[in-house]
């Protein structure tokens, strides 16, 4: 099993909010605070945990002084895409990072999973009390559903994505 620092596990809710820190970054906003005013209606706090979700997905990273953003080369090419291929590239990203590729993997193996049972899944990849693994699963499940590769079928969230030759580990 993966091992994860709990920051590592996202807790931005909207995925294209998140693809919007690199859009700031580039206009300057490289602090969390700045990140949350060009986003919009984002309290410095959010601000936080979408650039933190940017980084999970690589799309930024510290710069030089360790205490802002600067783009990353993916970030960068990210950029210059049009909503089909930010759409492409993100779908791509979900199946090769953690931990949105071992919660894709577990609904491919098991036929699905329950948000508690996503939460579990997460709490063994990182140290996070019960009720925060559930937060956290909930956003990665969102972000599945919102990009296609999960759709939830009553109370439990299938994969839904395109059909893979190989597995995802």
């Amino acid at each position: 099993m993966v091992q994860l620092e709990s920051q590592a596990i996202p807790q931005a809710d909207v995925i294209w909010d998140v693809v919007r820190v690199p859009e700031a970054v580039r206009a300057g906003a490289t602090h969390p605070a700045a990140v949350a005013a060009y986003i919009g209606s984002k309290v410095a706090r959010q601000g936080t945990y979408y650039a933190q979700a940017a980084r999970i997905l690589g799309l930024v990273a510290a710069d030089q002084t360790g205490e802002g953003m600067q783009l990353t080369p993916y970030g960068r090419a990210f950029l210059s895409y049009d909503w089909q291929g930010q759409r492409r590239a993100l779908r791509h990203l979900m199946m090769r990072t953690e931990p949105m590729r071992s919660v894709l993997q577990a609904l491919i193996d098991e036929d699905g999973q329950s948000l508690d049972e996503l939460a579990t899944l997460i709490q063994r990849m990182a140290p996070l009390a019960h009720s925060t693994a559930r937060r956290r699963a909930s956003t990665v499940a969102t972000w599945l559903c919102n990009l296609g590769l999960a759709r939830w079928n009553e109370n439990v969230l299938v994969y839904s994505g395109p059909p893979l030759a190989v597995q995802l580990s």
